[in-house]
């Protein structure tokens, strides 16, 4: 094949299983690592490799390991599937010199993909990614790889020290005295049984469904969002509990249902956290978000007299910001959001947490959290839509979305474009839209945030209507 065909998104390479991503090419990118490690020589020792529970993971998770070892650098093999954060953890606890995570995160089933951890346990940064790259068109091309006496390759647990460092995060004991009924939805990912493991030894009580694996997801993508959550919903309204959490195919996102089964999303996650660690923990910082993140943050931090940071769309660029050591938090739309004193990575086990330490510490629902950001900011809705479209339309609506000039868009004067990431209009009233189209797959993403639901249907009907040209 040729090397145009493996290409690294925002976070990695992914591909269909068994097409693209299949064995041969997971030894040949991880030969291209294992050829990073011995010409950057990052600090460090050895590579950590892991795995979801996503359709072959364990199996291009063994090959890896393998190459990895081949290639002459000590490899540690995960002796289960686990979540990415924990993967990531456990890459700048051991110190080693990176990691490699074997998923495809909230992606449809038929995916997998390779994510490699850089060794202050991150995303990495996209000049690391550009020498891996570099190291794999030259593979492609014949070149032959560097020769290496192998080294050891062990298998060991890799999640017990990730779920201990969370202990030190969150007032635990809080939490299990408050006496919670917590309904947990793993969405048959890898970060099956964390938070009930966490959450018992006290008055708390977990429910916990959709833990077992299943590779096909129960007929749903393992992404936290309300289509997907009917089953988180349903129970937290049947059972009468108190919160519901979801956590995404490698448990790096997260989602919320309120006391009443209401989706709660990562904007007002992100929101919600962020005035609890200033306004009940005292902690002060930079804030950084990306593009197609909410306004609320910018009025927060704008009332708690915050620096804010915006970047494209990735958590690698949120983590690029971590790096500096001066982040409060940092967040995306998607539902990764990250926080000072863990490593520079999303995390949906630990923003479970903090949701419920935000309850504990207040003695509020989580609907009264929302509103309490909502009583400082003004009420904001977000919606976003994924415009599937056939390959070969993807040229022109590229172009729309790049050249768009649009003076007014679902009856609304534009007040500016920003093109830092995609194309996205902002308006008078605060209400905004954001049209992207994929660099991976055949896919625009439309995103709008304004004061109504009604407002967001009527700006992403508008953006639709842009990106497919009538």
């Amino acid at each position: 094949m040729s090397g145009t065909e493996i290409r690294f998104g925002t976070d990695g390479w992914r591909g269909v299983i068994d097409e693209d991503f299949n064995e041969a090419n997971v030894r040949l990118v991880a030969r291209a690592v294992a050829e990073y490690l011995h010409h950057a020589k990052p600090e460090g020792h050895g590579v950590l490799v892991g795995y979801d529970n996503r359709y072959k993971s364990e199996v291009f998770a063994r090959a890896a390991a393998e190459e990895l070892a081949q290639c002459g650098l000590p490899t540690v093999l995960s002796e289960s599937s686990l979540s990415s954060p924990a993967l990531s953890f456990a890459v700048h606890h051991r110190r080693a010199q990176g990691g490699v995570m074997i998923t495809a995160s909230h992606n449809p089933p038929r995916f997998n993909g390779f994510k490699f951890k850089a060794n202050y346990g991150g995303s990495a940064l996209p000049e690391i990614t550009e020498q891996i790259e570099a190291h794999l068109q030259r593979l492609l091309a014949g070149e032959q790889a560097g020769v290496h006496s192998p080294a050891e390759l062990r298998i060991e647990n890799l999640t017990n020290e990730y779920l201990q460092h969370l202990k030190t995060l969150v007032n635990l004991q809080n939490i299990l005295d408050t006496g919670f009924k917590v309904v947990t939805d793993a969405m048959h990912g890898s970060g099956a049984g964390y938070l009930r493991t966490l959450l018992t030894g006290g008055r708390t009580q977990v429910i916990a469904i959709r833990e077992n694996r299943d590779t096909q997801f129960g007929g749903v993508n393992p992404e936290p969002i309300a289509s997907n959550l009917g089953a988180l919903m349903e129970t937290v309204r049947r059972e009468r509990a108190d919160i519901g959490i979801a956590l995404d195919g490698d448990a790096d996102r997260v989602g919320a249902v309120d006391e009443q089964g209401n989706f709660v999303d990562s904007h007002r996650i992100f929101a919600i956290t962020l005035y609890h660690l200033v306004q009940r923990r005292g902690w002060r910082g930079r804030v950084v978000k990306t593009i197609s993140t909410t306004n609320m943050i910018d009025a927060l931090c704008r009332h708690f007299d915050l620096p804010l940071t915006v970047t494209p769309i990735g958590f690698k660029y949120i983590c690029e910001n971590m790096l500096k050591g001066d982040v409060l938090i940092g967040g995306e739309e998607s539902g990764g959001i990250g926080i000072q004193h863990h490593i520079p990575e999303r995390d949906g086990v630990l923003m479970g947490l903090m949701l419920l330490e935000a309850m504990a510490i207040s003695g509020k629902w989580l609907s009264d959290l929302v509103q309490e950001v909502f009583d400082l900011v003004g009420e904001h809705h977000y919606n976003r839509i994924d415009l599937h479209l056939e390959r070969e339309e993807m040229p022109a609506a590229r172009q729309r979305v790049a050249e768009t000039e649009a003076r007014e868009v679902a009856g609304l004067p534009v007040a500016s474009i920003d093109r830092m990431d995609g194309t996205k209009f902002l308006f008078e009233n605060g209400a905004w839209l954001l049209l992207r189209a994929s660099g991976t797959e055949p896919v625009v993403r439309v995103y709008a945030e304004a004061s109504s639901p009604e407002l967001v249907e009527r700006l992403l009907r508008a953006g639709e209507a842009l990106v497919r040209g009538k």
